[in-house]
């Protein structure tokens, strides 16, 4: 097995669980060429030689999503015991940086033999067995691959240009500006669908996940229809809360506009009128997905 089946099979393994969710995202895996692995070894090559650090990052997934508040889903899920270094830049108000979320994760043990057999031979002792994760969203993204190959790869081009460092820095404060616009965005169509009886789009605005049906059933969008204050409580719910609980659990249900519904109402709304609808098989895939 090569370096990028082992980056193939690890990006199927986290696509299947983020599937659960529903969350919208891409996501990339990827290998380090040898070529790529000696430039690194370049750069901080006497700590790795001493044995002070080691390259950890041969290995990389890296997942891309639609929103900001997505990365805090993201982030909730991989906060485990399993993680073995963290790295979340805090926002600083006089300077323009980008925003990452990386994440050093063990090698699944049953990939280990086949991943140390596979490095490049004079550098293995430098490599440890991990892999790395890195959460962008689709703007900062974008951002981060023109500078990752036309600054970060030849800082010494950007030496006494601090200027347009902080400029190009800039580019991604307004990108990120914009992400939280959306976002803001989205919320208030749910809303305004909610006043104007458009259940069906306020629950994708305000959900933002792909979902496995076109519109409630009639028996529930009329339930709807005659309980305002449920829909209000549903606007109102806490979307990381069920995004995470989708996730987190290892049971998965049909991503469809009832059993959202239902699914927020357990977790957040306590309707009973609601969840009296629930059909039988509704109810025990919901039981199941709760207490996995």
């Amino acid at each position: 097995m090569t370096l990028q089946d082992i980056a193939d099979n690890l990006r199927l393994e986290l696509g299947s669980k983020i599937e659960r969710s529903g969350i919208m995202y891409r996501l990339f895996g990827r290998a380090k060429t040898i070529a790529s692995i000696e430039h690194k070894i370049g750069l901080k090559g006497d700590d790795y030689r001493s044995g002070k650090s080691k390259i950890n990052d041969i290995i990389g997934l890296r997942i891309v999503v639609y929103f900001p508040d997505d990365v805090d889903v993201l982030a909730m899920y991989f906060d485990d015991n399993s993680v073995v270094k963290r790295h979340i830049d805090t926002p600083d108000t006089d300077t323009f940086r980008p925003q990452c979320l990386n994440i050093t994760k063990p090698l699944p043990e049953k990939y280990v033999e086949d991943f140390r057999s596979a490095l490049p031979q004079g550098v293995a002792s430098m490599i440890d067995n991990t892999y790395e994760i890195q959460i962008r969203t689709v703007f900062s993204e974008g951002w981060h691959e023109v500078e990752h190959d036309l600054r970060y790869k030849c800082k010494e081009d950007w030496e006494g240009y601090e200027q347009h460092g902080r400029t190009l820095n800039g580019i991604l404060a307004t990108l990120e500006t914009s992400e939280w616009a959306l976002r803001s965005l989205f919320h208030q169509m749910s809303r305004t669908n909610m006043a104007q009886g458009n259940y069906r789009a306020m629950l994708r605005n305000k959900m933002r996940i792909r979902l496995k049906s076109t519109d409630f059933s009639p028996v529930v969008n009329d339930y709807l229809t005659c309980h305002p204050a449920t829909v209000e409580a549903f606007v109102n719910s806490d979307r990381l809360v069920v995004l995470f609980s989708l996730m987190m659990h290892e049971e998965s249900i049909p991503l469809t506009y009832d059993n959202i519904l239902f699914l927020v109402n357990r977790i957040d709304i306590c309707d009973d009128g609601l969840a009296a609808l629930e059909s039988a098989e509704i109810k025990a895939t919901i039981d199941r997905l709760l207490n996995s």
